[in-house]
């Protein structure tokens, strides 16, 4: 039963008047800084994401810069729907009668609800509080995008701002790890060497807390924090999974073979499964930020084939913590994280591993985790350009970097390694 007691487990700062450095440290995801952009608006912020990637940890700094910027802790209430409450009301109520002592209209009260997701029909629930008290800022986190995105987009029109919490970029990943990512950059080329091994260290942990891991840890630590919680947890209770074998078949799969053009009828047989159940308990996958589905292009973005899809883990990790991977696929899973494309473009036999928007143009890019670049090898990029009247392409290499005109196409080389830290090439040839 909801008490003052464990409200206050919540809440130290009502007593101490700050935030213990451990729940906000002062190492920040770049998310933060969008974020507060938004705090002195009256819409609600919601922050999803897989687990584990610091959204409990964002709330806390930002109630940490609340208070230091004068609110009075009272006035900030904190709660994580982990613990089992079936109504806002009963939490709101007892907030109100035995911490604040006063009507809940009277001054600006910000509530920040964590794993908002297991509160059974949520985004009514805070709609009505947002629409009554409009003093009230509300600031919500989910581990599932199906009940924070698709279920309250058309009960919270207006009323809501959504931001996607990743896993770690890797300029986040080696600021976490102290380095100085600006001189990095500048100075690229001199420290080739250092930037390569920190990419194969961010390979296995782009969590915040698991930086400094060992291997053998940070592949226990994911498969177990990350992939069985999503599955036992999320999957189970929200979507009320009962084939877990099934889902655990599914991951392995894609883990096994990132950027894998599923085949929902060959798996349903091969599994033994129906249909509509593959094809449901991929888009659970999907959006509980396991997996990541891309559509092939049809010559705009609006319009893609909902049929043939790519799949890949929502980061190299669970590849590499799951499975066997190759090398060549693992590099493909990070260009897919880094880019966020959500597109391919196959046709017959050519192929393009992503295609994105770039301002008003589209920017095709081939993945060739290889220091050695053949142009036969680049022919589903080059029909893609003559197709669709692209005059750039972009290849992802391991090292090679140049800047190639070829048959009139302009092809750009660069590194893996570069690309992440958003440095293109340079030289011409």
């Amino acid at each position: 039963m909801l008490s003052t007691d464990m409200l206050l487990q919540f809440n130290m700062w009502w007593k101490t008047h700050s935030v213990e450095h451990e729940l906000a440290p002062d190492l920040k995801r770049d998310m933060f800084s969008k974020i507060e952009k938004y705090l002195k608006l009256r819409q609600i912020v919601a922050v999803v994401g897989l687990r584990r990637t610091g959204k409990t940890t964002i709330m806390f700094q930002v109630i940490d810069d609340l208070i230091k910027g004068g609110v009075d802790p009272k006035k900030i209430l904190y709660f994580s729907f982990d613990e089992s409450v079936d109504d806002i009301r009963s939490l709101v109520t007892l907030y109100s009668e035995k911490v604040l002592k006063k009507d809940i209209r009277s001054e600006k009260i910000y509530m920040f609800l964590d794993e908002i997701q297991k509160l059974d029909d949520w985004q009514n629930k805070i709609k009505i509080y947002f629409d009554m008290y409009p003093n009230i800022k509300f600031f919500v986190t989910g581990s599932a995008s199906v009940n924070i995105l698709h279920d309250a987009k058309e009960t919270l029109a207006g009323r809501i701002f959504y931001f996607e919490l990743d896993v770690l970029s890797f300029e986040e990943f080696l600021r976490f790890k102290g380095e100085d990512v600006v001189l990095l950059k500048n100075d690229a080329d001199i420290w080739k060497h250092e930037i390569k091994i920190e990419l194969e260290n961010y390979l296995l942990r782009p969590f915040p807390e698991m930086i400094d891991f060992d291997d053998d840890v940070a592949k226990v630590y994911i498969k177990e924090n990350i992939v069985e919680k999503a599955i036992f947890r999320d999957l189970r209770v929200l979507f009320g999974v009962k084939d877990i074998e099934l889902i655990e078949k599914l991951i392995l799969i894609v883990a096994s073979d990132p950027g894998l053009i599923l085949n929902i009828d060959e798996i349903s047989k091969e599994v033994g499964k129906s249909r509509q159940t593959v094809s449901n308990y991929m888009r659970y996958l999907n959006d509980c930020f396991i997996l990541k589905d891309i559509r092939n292009y049809r010559g705009s973005f609006k319009a893609s084939s909902r049929k043939l899809k790519k799949y890949y883990p929502i980061h190299p990790c669970i590849a590499l913590a799951l499975a066997d991977a190759s090398t060549g696929k693992v590099a493909e899973n990070l260009v897919q994280f880094a880019s966020k494309a959500r597109l391919f473009w196959r046709e017959a036999n050519k192929e393009v591993d992503f295609v994105l928007p770039d301002g008003s143009h589209i920017l095709p890019i081939e993945s060739k985790y290889s220091s050695k670049i053949r142009m036969r090898e680049l022919k589903g990029l080059l029909k893609f350009m003559d197709k669709f009247g692209v005059d750039t392409g972009l290849v992802i290499t391991e090292d090679y970097e140049a800047s190639e005109v070829y048959k009139g196409f302009n092809i750009q080389f660069v590194p893996l390694w570069k690309y992440l830290l958003g440095i293109t090439s340079q030289k011409t040839t």
